[in-house]
């Protein structure tokens, strides 16, 4: 019976994350949602552990089509590339989408990622794969912790102390004979 339970709350929190749209009068509307633990584990982005993200949307609806205008503020919690140990990133930015509403969608058409045509018949607009999508977009290639002032990494000491020996070792190995002849090779 447990099971059951936290399937309908995240059902309950995923549900959060759409908007009505079935009814709504021709004009701007301002949303506010928060994405969380929950949000992370339920969503699968598996670089975040943790964070609280607010989110502002603003909607602007005309006959045909929806704008809408995200900011995303707050902070993340992902591991660190180098050490492995958690590191906060601090969020900030914005994102767009645009949503045509049109009589009949052909089900071969592949929506873009920031416009997409949907049945102007639907009740509500789930963006919820939307917002974890622009979240994994937001995330650096590379996740560090900060140098200090002084530029020394803040990265877990031990684990630094093991790669550099890892790297003093690889770089005192002999070559094999076989890959000697590679070291000599220029490229440009």
């Amino acid at each position: 019976m447990q099971p059951q339970n936290r399937d309908m709350s995240t059902k309950e929190k995923r549900d959060e994350f759409k908007i009505r749209i079935a009814g709504v009068e021709i004009g701007k509307y301002s949303y506010s949602m928060v994405c969380d633990k929950e949000f992370f584990e339920m969503s699968e982005i598996s670089e975040l552990q943790d964070g609280l993200l607010n989110l502002q949307i603003e909607m602007d609806k005309s006959e045909k089509m929806l704008d809408l205008k995200f900011h995303f503020t707050g902070e993340v919690v992902a591991l660190c590339d180098r050490c492995l140990d958690p590191v906060t990133l601090k969020m900030d930015f914005p994102e767009q989408l645009i949503v045509n509403l049109v009589p009949v969608v052909e089900e071969d058409f592949e929506n873009d990622e920031n416009i997409w045509m949907v049945d102007e018949n639907i009740y509500e607009l789930d963006l919820f794969h939307f917002i974890y999508e622009t979240i994994r977009l937001a995330l650096p290639h590379k996740i560090v912790h900060p140098d200090d002032e002084n530029g020394n990494s803040t990265c877990n000491p031990e684990v630094l102390k093991r790669l550099e020996a890892m790297s003093h070792k690889e770089n005192n190995q002999e070559i094999d004979d076989r890959w000697a002849a590679l070291k000599d090779l220029k490229l440009d």
